[in-house]
């Protein structure tokens, strides 16, 4: 089994990072919110978990393409879900959906500094 991680599952490792340590600091502060910031996790996660394993199948821009416009429509149709039918603390929810989106920047900083080692 080859032990290199592949690129978009360093992309879902470190959201999933970012949005349980932002998770806990929201439970400790406010049960509710720490709640809705979970309920992020799942919006943020799941999507990208699906775009990561189709992209792990095989790479086609045409797919590719395809896969990010389901992926964007199942995140807006989770979100509009947790905002409408669960309810949420909206600060808990998108403090934690903005940190989330910053697994992008992580990934690329990481692979930018492994290259000078």
């Amino acid at each position: 089994m080859n032990a290199a991680i592949r690129p978009a599952a360093r992309v879902v490792v470190a959201q999933a990072g970012l949005g349980l340590v932002s998770s806990a600091v929201f439970f400790f502060t406010d049960p509710a919110a720490g709640k809705s910031a979970l309920m992020a996790v799942l919006c943020v996660l799941l999507p990208t978990m699906y775009y990561a394993w189709q992209q792990a199948q095989s790479y086609n821009a045409v797919r590719a393409l395809a896969h990010g416009v389901i992926k964007m429509a199942l995140t807006v149709f989770m979100m509009a879900s947790c905002i409408v039918v669960i309810g949420i603390d909206p600060v808990g929810f998108f403090v934690t959906f903005a940190v989330m989106h910053f697994g992008y920047l992580v990934r690329v900083w990481f692979d930018q500094n492994s290259t000078k080692l």
